[in-house]
Parts: C-alpha cells; structure tokens; sequence
C-alpha cells in the first residue's frame, strides 16, 4: 500500500504546488514593505539582525518607515512594487487555500494508514537516511526502503514537510495577526514577541525554498518523467506522457502566477474582490470573537518615551501646528457629533478627567511589521460613546485627522486622513482615545496630542492627531465609500484583522 499513489494524494500534490508558491512569492512581498528583522519586540532602528534591502536611508532626523519599502521585481515577489495590501490579499487568499488543502490531506493520510508513508518505523531509519545521503554526495541512487516509493532521507524530508513545517508556518503565520496575537498575548510573548515570531516565519520560508530546490534536483537526478509518471499515474510505467503532462500542469501554474500579477497591478479591484469573497468571513469572525486583551507587557517592558516606531508625517497644518506652539492644553478641543443624541466637545483636561488613571500597555502590530509596545493613557471610547448616546441605526464610527497625505507625507497621494470601525469594534474595551504616553505627553510622531488604538487590528487603523469624531449609520457615503484612507487609495482590507 505505501507503495502506491492514491488518486487524492497526486491531485493534493498538484494543488499545493500552486498554493504554496503563491504565498512564497506574495510573502516576498510582505517582508520587501519592511524588509529588516528584528529580535527585539520594540524593533529599535539599527538594531536589526538581518536586512533585505538596498534603498539609502534618508537623511532627515525623522522619516517615516513606509519611506524603507523596497520596490521587489514581479518575477519574484507577487505583485512586486512595493504593493503591500495586494501582496497581503494574495498571501491570506493562498494560505487559507493551503490550510485548507493540509487540513484534508492530513485527515486522509491518518484515515486511509497512508501518514505511514512519511513516518519512520523505527530509528534505523535515520542511520538509514544518513547512508542514503553519503550516496547522493558520492553522486550515487540510494535504493528505496524495502515496501516504500522512496528512500529513507525522501521519507524523513517529505514527513518534517508534510507534518512539521505546515504547523510551524501556521502558527508563526497567525500569531503574527493582531487580531491573533492580542486575544494570546501570553502565548505570543512566551514565543518571544511579534519579531522573534516574525523571524521564525522567515525562516520557514527559507525552508520551504530549500526544500523546494532539493525536491527538484533530486526528480531530476531520479529521472524527471519516471517520478512524476508516479504524480500522473500513480506508477512510473509512462515517463514520457507523464513528463508531458505533469509539465503541462507547471505551465498552467506559471499562467495563474502571470495572470495574478498582471491583475492585481493592473485590476487590484480584481483581487480585492476575490479576497473578500474567500477572506472577509474570518475576518469578520475575528472582529466579533477576539477582542484584544492585552496585558501581558508590564509598565517595564514599553518602548521608552520618544523610541516608539511611528509611521506617516504629522501635519504641516497651520492650526495644528498653533496647537503646537500653544501647548494643546487650553486650544485643543476634540469634537464629537453625527447621529447622537447629546454632541459634545473635549479638552484635554476633560478627556483625562473622564479616566484619570486608565492606561494600557499593548503591541502596535504595523501593517508593514514593525512593532513597539507602548503605554497608552486614554479613555476608552466606548466611555465617550455612552456619554454622547448614539442613535438608533448608529453602525459606525468615524475618527478624522489633521493629516493630509498630500500635503505633509511625500510617499502618498490622496487627501484628508481618516478611519472608520464598526461599532463593535469602537465598543470593545481597549479600543481606546489615547491622550498620554507613560504617563506624559503622546511624541508629535505618535499622534499628539491625541489619537485612537484600535488594537484588534493592523497600526494604520489606529489613526493619528484626531481632529473629530463622528458617529454615522453606514461608512460607504464618506471619502471613498471604502472605511478609511488607505482602504480608498490602495488595496487595504476594512476588516485588517490579520
């Protein structure tokens, strides 16, 4: 029996081809948008043990960190450009593709006894393996084991892949998802944080592609049309309409690569499409079960004061920087209105008096990857929203900033700043106004003088030097109907729960 190929093990074979090389390529892309890693939770600038770029760092003392994006080729991540939210649509439409393909194919290897195919049985195995290898390096076949397709490094190689290397990525992959990582803070911080995860990813990747360059040196060296004949026709009786039809099957496959990066660089609406269809319901699973609750950081463990990563510029706004100037204190006033019934208006002074003592320490997750862990002083929104009482058909709530991307930030085109989050997500308990860090003022870079953290969800959700707050009954009538800033001007997902 472990000497055949089931007809559902050739088409899973081919089917995870597919999968797997789409979220190698979009995983290129991701790790190009900020393409450092780090061990540190607080990914202090310098401070990276690997760095995948070549762009000059700018000479400004204060930049933003989309201005490290690397611009990849197309041939190699996907799309290529620099085109993060594309890359990230690819990526969690092919892993959930690949999860669910591993998912079947692990209940069919245990329910059919073919799992023992990749399981040593017993550890001769290995010293096995190890004779086997000394052959390949004298340029010589190892024979298969005696009632296995394969030889003994084939089988330990093809069982770490097929049982090891899918849970390490999945679990790395998942705890990298705010929406993930923040409902476990425990478990992400036990595995040493967002970067030594982050750098665990990395390095499954890099195990994926070595596997890969192996797998195909070793078809080729066993005789290309002989192996995949087994892949075609679960035997090795027909090389050659095997060859033939198994490379048929890698064309089709480069297609779907061509045809994926042409669409999403030319018709990202395409994709977007097709990710909310496969995406969108565990997104919206996350948003409604997984609130964050972070507190597993101590006051200790911030970031200090002023080292906190930030992204985009603040405002070159005349009134703002008059807030500036003046300090905020006695000119800053936070507006809240729309469908309520009670509008109001907040100093400062009025919003730390509402919670004087709340604080809370969580993890920004960056959409790009960096991280810090900050301190955040603030009331929670939800304080705020019972105090103004929505309305009836009140279902969202939109916060506006004073940045103007045109304006102040040289990476982006587009207008006023903003963001929108459905109720639930503005009610849960740390979603919160932030009007402090660790206990003193929020860094002109980090949003001062106030900001929303919108913690279940990616960094740019959680918008920057607030202006007002407005609470409506559907988000698609402002701006570009698409929730907030980036998710009208580039291809970034509402519900940024991964």
């Amino acid at each position: 029996m472990l000497q055949e190929f089931p007809v559902w093990l050739r088409v899973e074979h081919f089917i995870n081809i597919l999968f797997i090389t789409l979220f190698i390529r979009s995983g290129i892309e991701i790790l190009g948008t900020f393409p450092k890693l780090h061990t540190s939770v607080h990914t202090p600038i310098g401070k990276q043990w690997a760095h995948f770029g070549i762009k000059k760092k700018r000479e400004a003392k204060y930049y933003p960190v989309a201005g490290e994006y690397e611009d990849y080729s197309p041939m190699v991540s996907l799309p290529g450009h620099g085109d993060l939210g594309q890359g990230r649509y690819w990526h969690f439409i092919s892993v959930i593709g690949w999860v669910t393909m591993m998912v079947i194919y692990w209940v069919l290897l245990f329910g059919t006894g073919q799992w023992r195919r990749y399981w040593p049985s017993d550890w001769g195995v290995f010293a096995q393996a190890w004779d086997d290898i000394v052959h390949y390096l004298a340029f010589q076949i190892p024979p298969a084991m005696d009632g296995y397709a394969f030889n003994a490094v084939q089988q330990l190689s093809y069982g770490a892949v097929i049982f090891v290397l899918p849970v390490w990525m999945i679990v790395t992959g998942a705890l990298q998802a705010p929406a993930v990582a923040n409902y476990f803070p425990k478990l992400s911080k036990a595995l040493g944080g967002r970067q030594v995860i982050r750098s665990a990813h990395f390095w499954g990747l890099v195990a994926y592609l070595v596997f890969i360059v192996i797998h195909v040196v070793m078809v080729v060296l066993h005789g290309y049309g002989h192996e995949v004949s087994k892949m075609v026709f679960g035997h090795a009786e027909n090389p050659v309409a095997g060859g033939v039809i198994f490379t048929t099957g890698l064309l089709l496959i480069v297609f779907v690569h061509i045809w994926a990066t042409k669409t999403s660089l030319k018709k990202p609406q395409v994709i977007e499409r097709l990710h909310n269809t496969v995406v969108r319901p565990l997104t919206r699973f996350m948003r409604k079960h997984m609130p964050s609750r972070q507190y597993a950081y101590k006051d200790a463990e911030i970031t200090p004061w002023g080292q906190h990563r930030a992204s985009g510029m603040p405002p070159a706004y005349d009134p703002y920087k008059a807030l500036v100037a003046n300090g905020y204190e006695d000119d800053y006033v936070l507006e809240i209105g729309g469908l309520v019934e009670r509008p109001m208006r907040f100093t400062l002074k009025d919003l730390r008096e509402l919670a004087p003592d709340h604080s809370q320490n969580t993890v920004h997750h960056c959409v790009q990857g960096f991280s810090s862990v900050g301190q955040w002083n603030g009331v929670p929104l939800r304080d705020i929203l019972e105090l103004v009482k929505p309305l009836e058909g009140a279902a969202e709530v939109v916060v506006h900033s004073f940045q103007n991307m045109t304006r102040d930030d040289d990476v982006y085109e587009g207008s006023y700043y903003y963001e929108s989050m459905p109720m639930v997500e503005a009610m849960q308990p740390q979603t919160l106004i932030a009007t402090g860090y660790a206990g003193d003022e929020i860094p002109i870079q980090n949003g001062a003088p106030m900001r929303l953290r919108l913690e279940t969800s990616t960094g740019f959700r959680s918008a920057k030097w607030l202006d007002r707050i407005e609470v409506v009954s559907r988000f698609d009538i402002i701006g570009n109907g698409k929730g907030g800033f980036f998710e009208d001007t580039s291809s970034y997902d509402r519900l940024q729960m991964l």
